[in-house]
């Protein structure tokens, strides 16, 4: 099977200013679609800082606490962390669920340096290669990852 090489790229945490100090006075339905906008936003790949905010974590004993567990995830967790609590979260936006999977390799390169293809696949729950390979390329072009596709190591 064929692997990727990756390394996390952490350049992308300045883009999230902007969702910070907007979160400093929303509340209830605006705090809400903040953070969604904060998840769809090109360049925001980083959430800890949102995460942290008392407006935020307010949203964790509130009746909008699924949005809170869904930039939990996109803070700590994975890809398949939201697909196991699919059911109690938000359905994700085409830009959420490409973000979503982008964070998701990062992850796994955090963990190991080559990737396997199988492995990426799986994770991703993506059916094709050409599907997963234009991903891996979309993230290395927003520089959120380092590395390169090499199609004839077998692992």
């Amino acid at each position: 099977m064929a692997e990727t090489e990756v390394k996390a790229s952490h350049s992308h945490s300045h883009n999230l200013e902007q969702f910070v100090l907007l979160a400093k006075s929303a509340r209830g339905a605006g705090l809400v679609a903040l953070i969604k906008q904060a998840l769809e936003a090109p360049g925001v790949y980083v959430f800890g800082e949102l995460i942290e905010m008392p407006s935020v974590k307010a949203l964790e004993q509130s009746e909008n606490a699924s949005h809170w567990n869904l930039l939990n995830i996109f803070a700590f967790g994975t890809y398949g962390d939201y697909k196991a609590n699919a059911s109690s979260l938000p359905a994700l936006t085409p830009p959420q669920l490409k973000k979503l999977r982008h964070l998701t390799i990062v992850s796994l390169a955090a963990k190991s340096k080559f990737i396997p293809y199988s492995l990426l696949l799986q994770e991703l729950d993506i059916k094709n290669l050409r599907e997963l390979e234009d991903l891996i390329i979309d993230a290395i072009y927003a520089d959120i990852i380092h590395g390169k596709l090499d199609q004839k190591i077998n692992s």
